[in-house]
This record gives C-alpha cells, structure tokens and sequence, in this order.
C-alpha cells in the first residue's frame, strides 16, 4: 500500500505445498472431526470437466519482493480461520 500502485500480475496464495486430500484431512484434525474417514482420489478418478495438471503452485516472488511481504503457510491460515468459525458458532 505504501508503494502506491505496482501495475502487474501478482499470484497469491499462502506458503506451502498440499493437495485437496491434505487439505480436507487438515480440516478435518484442526476441527475436531472424527466421524467420517477421508480418502485420497487420483485426479483420473474425479469427474471432471477440465483437465488438470498433476502439479501446480503459484509462484509468489513477484508479491513478496515487490511488497516485502511475508506469507504464513497455509495450515497457520487454515487453523485460525477454523478457530475462529468454531469461536463465532
């Protein structure tokens, strides 16, 4: 904000790597869930419309350098945002 408008494509999102079963399966421990198993699926598996690559992140350096910003990884986000939803219940 402070270095006023940097026109440019910037990528975001935060650090680290996971896929929507380690997402789900962290959901899941930082929420308490214990009543329904989660079970990995290969793409190949899914139904979808598109397709999709088997691996794909976001490069961030082009944020991070121009901001000087510093991104928490994503299961620190995801355990405050599940602390809060379960605070506000």
């Amino acid at each position: 904000i402070n270095k006023g408008i940097v026109r440019g494509i910037y990528h975001f999102s935060n650090e680290g790597v996971c896929s929507w079963y380690d997402f789900t399966v962290a959901i899941h421990r930082l929420a308490g869930i214990t009543t329904c198993k989660v079970k990995p699926l290969h793409t190949a598996e899914y139904p979808a419309k598109a397709n999709r690559p088997a691996y794909s992140v976001l490069d961030k350096t082009k944020i991070k350098t121009t901001f000087d910003i510093e991104i928490p990884h994503w299961e620190e986000s995801l355990k405050q945002c599940i602390d809060k939803m379960m605070k506000d219940e």
